[in-house]
């Protein structure tokens, strides 16, 4: 009888164990893959939602679309059509060995949001993806967005006296050759440098594997021009209204970008690493849900 029971238990645990995964597996899927042709590349996207309000994701440097896995889903359920896509030499994007700045990425941004007719959309840029859309808003061509959303990134990089952030020249050329000498540890560093708190090991591994994908030639020339670019002059020129996010560590660059930007509002979240859309989900969802307002 004994027996009996403990196999009974162990059945459970194991039936337990795997709905878990199940789930899991379809939360994960709670997006479509797409890889639609945009100009000279074919750009890969997550969708999701069919509202008619469009919600645009932009990842950082060398980052995949899965880096927004918590709010695809989340805006999805609340009546957005959600995307979120690769940038050009990023995840399953097409690489290419020229156009690796963040103006073509800008000009890849404007025609993919013609491609899917998403052009009034609300965009949110994280990191690099923050200097994607610094240059969008000044082309000519732009088509203003309904709301943007600067996440934790910056108009310049390069240290400089009038400037409140940035780095030196010699810290920028220990990045490259830490990249250069090895790039896995560089991509596995980077990825738990992100957090405050410690993440699950699968989490990192998963940034790691989806950095990896960009060629190295491609992250150099990417990095280049997020180190070497000032788009402060940009900052003037936004006219939508805007929420910029920052940590408590960027508080001080927040504030001189809210100081440059007319319609825009700074929240910054306290006790969270720079990926604090994965690390505070919750906190992040509900803020950036509560500015952009009801669809």
């Amino acid at each position: 009888m004994r027996q009996s029971r403990l196999s009974w238990l162990r059945g459970c645990l194991i039936f337990s164990l795997a709905s878990s995964v199940l789930v899991s597996a379809a939360d994960r899927k709670s997006w479509k893959d797409v890889t639609v042709q945009v100009g000279d590349i074919k750009i890969h996207y997550l969708e999701a939602g069919t509202g008619e309000r469009n919600l645009v994701f932009i990842p950082g440097w060398t980052m995949t679309a899965e880096i927004w896995r918590e709010q695809i889903p989340y805006f999805a359920s609340r009546g957005y059509r959600v995307i979120a896509y690769d940038p050009r030499s990023q995840g399953l994007t097409t690489k290419t060995e020229a156009g690796n700045t963040y103006q073509q990425h800008a000009a890849d941004l404007h025609a993919l949001l013609k491609t899917l007719n998403t052009q009034h959309a609300d965009l949110v840029g994280w990191s690099a993806g923050v200097s994607t859309l610094l240059e969008y808003i000044s082309s000519s061509e732009a088509i203003q967005p309904e709301h943007l959303v600067l996440v934790d990134g910056f108009p310049a990089f390069l240290k400089q006296p009038d400037y409140p952030g940035g780095a030196t020249m010699q810290q920028g050329r220990d990045v490259v050759i830490k990249m250069q000498e090895d790039r896995a540890k560089f991509a596995n560093q980077f990825a738990r440098s992100m957090f405050k708190s410690r993440q699950p090991e699968i989490l990192y591994k998963e940034i790691v594997d989806g950095s990896l994908k960009t060629p190295m030639g491609s992250a150099v020339a990417l990095f280049f021009d997020l180190f070497s670019g000032d788009r402060r002059g940009a900052l003037l020129r936004v006219t939508t209204p805007t929420l910029i996010m920052v940590t408590q560590e960027s508080r001080t660059l927040g504030e001189f970008m809210q100081s440059k930007i007319a319609k825009s509002k700074l929240e910054v979240v306290p006790d969270a690493g720079h990926a604090f859309f994965l690390e505070k989900p919750q906190t992040f969802n509900q803020t950036l849900e509560a500015f952009l307002g009801a669809p």
